[in-house]
């Protein structure tokens, strides 16, 4: 398999995706608000002493684009547009695609860990995924 063939199947495998809607899940996310937002930390509240300013600790999830298969996905569609051995074709395709990833963060694919759990969206993203996989042995 060679660099242009991941490009290929990436932005093929996106296509179908992006036509479906990106894989949405909840993410975990802890903030200190003046209204409650999720359940409430008392703990860490009391600790850092929020209380005194009228605010609360609270953790809360986001159902988000902004998820693991979604940030993994988007890496190795990055790393492959700066690759120079990937037809003009491929990256113009990838880079069209990028626009629907605005809200997803970018990651280092350099110390990420393969260890994935796909769920329901196993054979949508599997392919992709390891495409990246492989964009990332053979480039980082």
């Amino acid at each position: 398999m060679t660099l242009d063939d991941c490009a290929k199947t990436l932005a093929d495998g996106l296509t179908l995706q992006v036509k479906r809607g990106l894989v949405k899940d909840y993410v975990q996310g802890t903030a200190v608000e003046s209204a409650i937002r999720g359940r409430m930390d008392v703990s860490t509240s009391l600790r850092d002493r929020t209380l005194y300013k009228q605010r609360m600790v609270c953790i809360y999830e986001d159902y988000t684009e902004n998820c693991p298969l979604n940030r993994i996905v988007k890496a190795g569609a990055k790393l492959l547009i700066s690759c120079p051995d990937i037809s003009e074709e491929n990256r113009k395709r990838l880079q069209d695609l990028m626009i629907y990833f605005s809200t997803v963060d970018n990651i280092s694919l350099r110390r990420m860990s393969w260890r994935i759990n796909y769920g329901k969206n196993g054979p949508a993203y599997k392919p992709m995924v390891e495409a990246c996989r492989f964009a990332a042995q053979e480039l980082l």
